[in-house]
């Protein structure tokens, strides 16, 4: 009886250790790889044309990634006609509700917000900046929330486009053991 007990116990001891191991390493990656969320929010520079924005990435940590809040953005449209051109500050965040590992990337999910008004207020730890549109000048006002999913491949980009030219890019990236970046994920530095 004790024999058998003993088994029991090397067997239930060997379960937990192998369960404990897998635990360490995500699926579809090898021991001390480790993944980042690389992002982009950006827009047409009113004042240059040429495309604006931020590009940042982020650690997967204990299966979730930081929500992100973008720096405050002067947005601007024109109408065909000679009508004066419409200004607004945009403020946007991201936030990621559902994260899995899967085999050869991660399925993810996020929530890409912005709001654009005539004037808008950040505050971030300790930095509070604001940023506004003159009296004088046409606004432009609008909030735009979306939720995509995707089933992100390592190293390849997708995007959402957002009212006023924003666009919102995405890709995940694994780095080896030594933090050195085994994906390329093609979203400019801006």
């Amino acid at each position: 009886m004790q024999r058998i007990l003993t088994l029991s116990l090397l067997a239930a001891s060997g379960m937990l250790l192998s369960a404990c191991a897998s635990l360490g390493t995500p699926v579809g990656l090898q021991a001390g790889q480790t993944v980042a969320v690389v992002n982009s929010l950006s827009w047409d520079n009113p004042l240059t044309g040429k495309r604006d924005g931020v590009r940042t990435s982020w650690p997967i940590k204990d299966g979730k990634i930081a929500p992100e809040y973008f720096p405050l953005a002067q947005l601007k449209q024109c109408e065909a006609g000679g009508k004066p051109c419409a200004w607004g500050v945009m403020r946007a965040q991201r936030g990621a509700p559902a994260l899995q590992y899967a085999d050869g990337g991660v399925d993810l999910a996020v929530n890409v917000a912005i709001d654009v008004a005539r004037r808008q207020d950040a505050r971030q730890g300790e930095t509070q900046t604001a940023m506004a549109i003159p009296q004088d000048v046409a606004a432009l006002a609008g909030r735009q929330q979306v939720q995509p999913s995707w089933k992100l491949k390592y190293g390849k980009v997708e995007q959402v486009e957002l009212d006023y030219g924003v666009r919102y890019q995405v890709c995940v990236q694994r780095y080896d053991a030594a933090g050195k970046a085994i994906d390329t994920c093609a979203i400019p530095f801006i």
